[in-house]
């Protein structure tokens, strides 16, 4: 069962997004500026690679009282460690040739530090591996994942799968969401009690095939 957090003020959760940073022990968090308002931590700043960026992301996505994330960080290498676009793609595409979870035909290409995936997939779990093969390479400042779908028929009754794998994964607490789908397109609604649940609750809709689109109007209270 989704357990309710009690409400938290703003200056406890900018207490808690600053010592979940200092916690990565992570020199190149310290130039990263936080304030929150109304719940929602807004971020600004330099850091050294994409991955930080991300990791920065999904730590404060897990805190308790985040009800939302603003992130304008910006990537910035160091200069002299910093490859240029034509390695960082030759790298991209070695990674994802070597990734067993990742199906031959996808293509990386580089530009100004941007990785951009391209091609298409059976599964979205392919989709988000493909990311993840290289999310940590050196020098890149951000990923556009352009990675597509094949359509495939969705099962007859959607919404009962959909359901059934919110179930499986939060247990009661699916209760407090609302499940409709048409044609591959499946909607959310409802009150969720912690911001990281949005991602748990798209993973376990992205799950069943068949799905194009996830229209998630879910809100944290």
């Amino acid at each position: 069962m989704i357990a309710v957090p009690h409400q938290k003020r703003d200056p406890e959760i900018h207490k808690d997004v600053r010592a979940e940073l200092s916690s990565q022990q992570d020199d190149g968090n310290a130039s990263v500026e936080i304030t929150v308002h109304q719940g929602v931590v807004h971020m600004t700043g330099l850091v050294e690679s994409y991955a930080q960026k991300w990791a920065i992301d999904r730590a404060v996505r897990g805190i308790v009282g985040v009800k939302g994330f603003r992130d304008h960080l910006h990537v910035r290498p160091p200069e002299a460690a910093a490859p240029d676009d034509r390695q960082i793609e030759r790298a991209a595409n070695r990674a994802l040739r070597w990734d067993a979870r990742v199906p031959r035909g996808l293509r990386a290409a580089v530009s100004g530090g941007v990785l951009r995936l391209s091609g298409a997939v059976e599964r979205f779990r392919q989709r988000e591996a493909a990311e993840e093969a290289v999310r940590n390479l050196m020098g890149v400042r951000d990923i556009v994942n352009e990675i597509a779908l094949l359509p495939a028929a969705p099962p007859a009754h959607l919404t009962q799968e959909v359901e059934a794998a919110l179930r499986r994964r939060l247990g009661p607490g699916s209760r407090v969401i609302s499940v409709t789908a048409a044609q591959g397109v499946v909607t959310l609604r409802g009150l969720v009690p912690r911001f990281a649940l949005l991602g748990q609750i798209e993973r376990a809709v992205w799950s069943i095939p068949g799905i194009t689109r996830i229209d998630n109007q879910l809100e944290v209270g």
